[in-house]
C-alpha cells in the first residue's frame, strides 16, 4: 500500500475508533443506572479507547517503516484496524447528509437567529471554578454567548385558533455555579424580550443547592401570558428534586412532572405532559388518554431526553419538546455533533424532527455541567407554530420583539 493511502486510511480508522467508543460512551449516559456505575463504564471506555491503539500498534508494528502492512495481518489487529476503518468512512459518507436533515425541512419552514454576546452586555466574564477557567482559554469558546433561534414549525393538527402561537424553548441551564448568576439573569432577559405565548422549560436547571436561589430572581421573572411550564432532568436528581420543584411552583411556574394538565390555548382545550423518564419515574399512562375522537385537544409534552419521541408518538402528542444532549456542545466540521448522551447516539442531539403526526423539537441547550461550546452556541427557540394551510412568513428578529436590558 502506497504510504499516502495508508496514512490516509489510518487517520480514517482513528476516527472511526473514537466513534466507536463515543457511541457507547452515549448509550451509558442514556441509562438511568447508578452514578458511580455510569461513571465506572465512562472511565471503563476512556482508558480502552486511549489503550487499545497503542496495542494494536504493538501487535502489528514491523521490524522496518517500509514493511508495515497492518491491514494485511491475520490476527485481532488487523480485523479490528479493518473494523474501525469501515466505520469511519461510513460516517464521513453518511453523516454530512444526515447533518442536512437535522432539521427537518418538512416541519421547519423558516428560521432566523442573532447571536449576543452575554459577556460583553455584563462587561465581565462570569466564569468560577478551575474547569471553567481551563475552558474559557479556547479563544473560540461560545458559553458567554446567547443565540436567539426563531423557527417556524408546521404542525399538522394545529387548530386555527393557535395559528402563529409562540413558544420560548429553553433547557440544560445546569446552574451549578461555574456560569454566575448574571448569565442567566440576561437569559430570563433575552426569553421575555421576545414576548412569547408560552415558556417551556425541559430539565436540567439546577444540580447544586448553593443555586436554588438563583431561581427566583432568573426563571421566576419569566412571564408569558399562557403560562410558564417546566419539568426536570437527571441532573437536578443530583440535589433534592421536591425542593426544586417547590421553588419553581413558588416562583409561579407550573410544575408537569409525570403529570398532564388540562387548560386551554386561545379557546382551544390542550393538554400538557410532562415526562422525566427514565431517571424520575413516573410518565403520564398514555392508554389512560382519552382518544381524540372522544375529546379533540392540541397536545404538548414536555420531556427532558429525545429518548421519549416514542412516548410522545403513543400519547398522540402533537409536539413535543425536548433537551438533555447539548447539541453535542462541540460540533465538528462536516461531521456535526458526536457527543451526545442518548440511545440514538448524536442523531436526536438538536433539531427539528417528525415521526407521523408527531413534531419534536431538541434544544442545544442554555448551559451544560463543563462549560464549553463550539459551533454550538447555546439557545433560546421561539418556536412559531403554524398549520399545513399557512403560508411561508420569514420569522424576523423585529416587531414585537423588545431589547434585553443589560446589567
Amino acid at each position: 500500500m502506497h504510504p499516502a493511502v495508508l496514512a490516509l486510511a489510518i487517520a480514517i480508522a482513528l476516527l472511526g475508533h473514537g466513534l466507536l467508543w463515543l457511541g457507547l460512551v452515549n448509550r451509558i449516559h442514556s441509562w438511568a443506572g447508578p452514578r458511580p456505575v455510569v461513571d465506572g463504564l465512562t472511565l471503563t471506555c476512556f482508558l480502552l479507547a486511549c489503550s487499545l491503539p497503542l496495542a494494536t500498534a504493538w501487535q502489528l508494528w514491523p521490524a522496518e517503516w517500509a514493511a508495515w502492512a497492518p491491514f494485511d495481518a491475520d490476527n485481532f489487529a488487523a480485523g479490528y484496524l479493518w473494523l474501525c476503518l469501515a466505520l469511519g468512512a461510513t460516517t464521513l459518507a453518511w453523516k454530512p447528509w444526515q447533518e442536512t436533515r437535522r432539521y427537518d425541512p418538512r416541519v421547519q419552514r423558516a428560521h432566523a437567529s442573532e447571536v449576543t454576546d452575554v459577556a460583553a452586555e455584563l462587561g465581565q466574564r462570569p466564569l468560577y471554578g478551575w474547569k471553567a477557567k481551563v475552558c474559557d482559554l479556547w479563544p473560540w469558546n461560545e458559553a458567554l454567548t446567547l443565540s436567539v433561534d426563531l423557527r417556524q414549525l408546521e404542525v399538522p393538527r394545529l387548530p386555527l385558533e393557535l395559528e402563529r402561537l409562540t413558544i420560548a424553548h429553553i433547557t440544560d441551564l445546569h446552574m451549578t455555579g461555574r456560569v454566575g448568576l448574571g448569565f442567566y439573569e440576561q437569559l430570563a432577559a433575552h426569553v421575555n424580550a421576545l414576548r412569547p405565548d408560552v415558556v417551556a422549560i425541559t430539565g436540567d436547571i439546577v444540580e447544586e443547592p448553593e443555586c436554588w436561589p438563583w431561581l427566583a430572581p432568573t426563571l421566576g421573572q419569566l412571564t408569558a401570558p399562557l403560562g410558564v411550564y417546566f419539568v426536570l432532568g437527571n441532573h437536578d436528581d443530583f440535589v433534592t428534586t421536591d425542593r426544586t420543584r417547590e421553588l419553581l411552583v413558588d416562583a409561579g411556574l407550573i410544575c408537569l412532572s409525570g403529570r398532564t394538565v388540562r387548560t386551554e390555548w386561545n379557546g382551544v382545550p390542550t393538554m400538557l405532559l410532562g415526562n422525566e423518564l427514565p431517571w424520575l419515574p413516573p410518565a403520564p399512562d398514555v392508554s389512560a388518554l382519552p382518544p381524540r375522537s372522544e375529546l379533540p385537544q392540541f397536545r404538548v409534552a414536555l420531556v427532558h431526553t429525545p429518548d421519549q419521541f416514542g412516548w410522545c408518538q403513543r400519547a398522540d402528542v402533537d409536539l413535543a419538546l425536548a433537551g438533555h444532549t447539548h447539541g453535542g456542545q462541540v460540533q465538528l466540521p462536516v461531521l456535526g455533533p458526536v457527543a451526545s448522551p442518548s440511545r440514538f447516539g448524536a442523531k436526536y442531539a438538536c433539531g427539528v424532527f417528525k415521526r407521523g403526526e408527531t413534531v419534536l423539537h431538541v434544544s442545544r441547550g442554555v448551559a451544560g455541567k463543563t462549560p464549553l461550546r463550539w459551533r454550538c452556541p447555546p439557545e433560546i427557540a421561539l418556536l412559531e407554530l403554524t398549520g399545513p394551510r399557512s403560508a411561508v412568513t420569514a420569522p424576523t428578529l423585529a416587531g414585537p420583539r423588545q431589547s434585553a436590558p443589560s446589567s
